[in-house]
């Protein structure tokens, strides 16, 4: 236990002390924003559907979820980089000198990553629903938004540690970032637009429609936690696969 927190403690350090988290939490916090002041003028006039009311009103924390689809790509960004940037720099041959268990290692990038992601995917949510509250005027609602803030900051989170580990699966940025993304935001809507059965549920068994369920609360075709499961099944298969490679595979 002892060895591990002195590895989260190096990882904790090495993260902050690196120009690219400040500009990636600066980002995700500036897309949230503009993100949310959008869909929110989307919702005053009447742009959006239907199911985003709750008792004929607009939750600005709902607003805030739908913003994320822009944050979340800086959150993922920073979260593949703790790994992916390693590997580009060679650093991992001295992480790993230092921290000889692949396991150990892994696990201690993870625990960081989910730690700052949860925290500023949390804050990310408030600031969204500041922006979004003023804009809904009389059609929004300030119910509900320190709940979907910390569900924000749960999704993030669990998202961070899927790309930590594809990053150990796949060791290069780039590779791992368009992944990530295909994973997320691409495959699942061109899989929705056929509207076929087989195609549907294939989509519903990917991270990006899994968290988007868990997000908005939908119960169709499972429930919200399901969703959180089938992300975290994804999330923790990434990180198994990332542990074998790196202990089968020279640094």
């Amino acid at each position: 236990m002892t060895v591990l927190r002195a590895a989260i403690g190096a990882e904790w350090t090495k993260l902050w002390t690196t120009r690219t988290v400040w500009w990636a939490l600066l980002s995700a916090l500036l897309l949230m924003a503009a993100g949310a002041g959008q869909y929110a003028l989307y919702a005053e006039n009447g742009d959006l559907p239907a199911d985003v009311l709750r008792g004929g009103l607009v939750p600005a924390g709902t607003i805030a979820v739908l913003a994320l689809s822009f944050a979340q790509l800086a959150f993922l960004a920073l979260a593949m980089l703790t790994m992916t940037s390693e590997f580009s720099t060679g650093t991992i041959r001295a992480a790993l000198t230092w921290v000889p268990s692949r396991g150990r290692l892994l696990l201690a990038k993870c625990t960081v990553v989910a730690a700052v992601t949860f925290v500023a995917g949390v804050v990310a949510g408030l600031a969204g629903s500041l922006v979004a509250r003023p804009l809904l005027g009389d059609l929004g609602s300030s119910g509900g938004v320190v709940a979907q803030s910390l569900k924000i900051g749960l999704y993030l989170s669990v998202l961070g540690v899927l790309a930590v580990g594809l990053g150990a699966v796949l060791r290069g940025p780039v590779l791992t970032l368009v992944v990530l993304l295909m994973l997320i935001v691409v495959v699942p809507p061109l899989l929705q637009v056929p509207d076929v059965a087989v195609l549907n549920g294939i989509a519903d068994a990917l991270p990006g429609v899994a968290g988007d369920h868990f997000l908005r609360g939908h119960s169709d075709p499972y429930a919200p936690v399901v969703g959180l499961l089938i992300l975290t099944a994804w999330a923790v298969a990434a990180v198994a696969t990332g542990r074998a490679i790196l202990r089968k595979r020279d640094a």
